[in-house]
């Protein structure tokens, strides 16, 4: 990637974003086509060990300066009960909220982290960034936990929200760490990889009744794009830009998974979700200092 040069990063990044959007889109399908938590974490995972196989037999499945925490925050957190919770999310809400809900609240879920474990101190913009992603969050969530409380959305929005901390828990676990970012994402996808393979062999699994050409499109956009790739180059955007940026980059997630959902699941996108969107955006970019060039971060 630094043969990139200067343009790197921001394709990376770009790359990154669309994988993550990609990604609601897909499991809402595969959540619609019969696909529970433990199938979606098997094709996520299991087809990514499969490709950082020559990376695993290199520096193992524990590699070297990492260790059992590591593995519990980075692997188990971040990757098995975090899909766990985001799926589960998505059979009770709609794609649009998972943005609102998962990667919109990050940056709130690692600043509150940094400063507890890393002593992290925040101006006030990003104070206020931080209050208007709540605020744009919770109005969204509120609106349709009161208007559709029949549809139970309001937990799929408890279980995005529990999703969306266990993926900022790896993320600032990985930032304290300093882990190179090949083998760490290896030994994430290998371990999540193994608690679903358990959880499936314990609850069950069942793949039958699937037409060959879905269950190919859904490997190949969980585990290739979302599993493999979108690990490696999250974990490198995080070493790149710093957690609190590559969280706020986050911002634009919604916008593209709700316009995804739209255009491939006919979704609707109301004024309400609109308007949430726009102020969680603009909540991201103030709290990261996004906005605020040559300010560290």
């Amino acid at each position: 990637m630094q043969r990139l040069g200067a343009f790197g990063p921001p394709l990376v990044l770009a790359l990154t974003l669309a994988i993550w959007a990609s990604f609601l889109v897909s499991a809402r399908a595969a959540v619609g086509q019969s696909f529970g938590p433990i199938e979606v974490g098997l094709m996520r995972f299991g087809t990514a060990a499969i490709l950082f196989a020559p990376v695993l037999l290199r520096h193992g499945i524990l590699p070297r300066g990492q260790n059992w925490l590591d593995v519990v925050l980075i692997a188990f957190i971040g990757g098995f009960v975090f899909v766990l919770l985001l799926v589960g999310g998505l059979s009770f809400a709609p794609v649009a909220d998972s943005g609102i809900f998962a990667p919109s609240m990050l940056p709130v879920w690692v600043a509150g982290m940094s400063a507890v474990f890393l002593a992290e101190k925040f101006s006030r913009a990003r104070l206020l960034g931080l209050g208007l992603i709540v605020f744009g969050a919770l109005a969204v969530g509120g609106y349709e936990a009161i208007i559709q409380a029949e549809d139970g959305r309001w937990r799929g929005h408890l279980l995005f929200l529990g999703a969306s901390g266990c993926w900022a828990a790896y993320t600032v676990r990985f930032r304290a760490r300093a882990l190179p970012v090949v083998p760490a994402a290896a030994m994430m996808v290998f371990w999540s990889a193994l608690a679903f393979l358990v959880a499936g062999l314990v609850k069950g699994m069942d793949f039958s009744g699937i037409p060959p050409q879905t269950l190919a499109l859904q490997i190949l956009l969980q585990g290739v794009f979302s599993g493999f790739l979108a690990t490696f180059t999250y974990l490198f955007c995080v070493q790149h830009f710093g957690a609190a940026r590559t969280a706020a980059f986050g911002a634009l997630v919604p916008v593209l998974a709700a316009l995804g959902a739209w255009v491939f699941l006919a979704e609707p996108i109301g004024i309400f979700k609109t308007i949430g969107i726009l102020v969680v955006c603009t909540g991201v970019a103030l709290a990261s200092g996004a906005l605020f060039q040559g300010r560290s971060q």
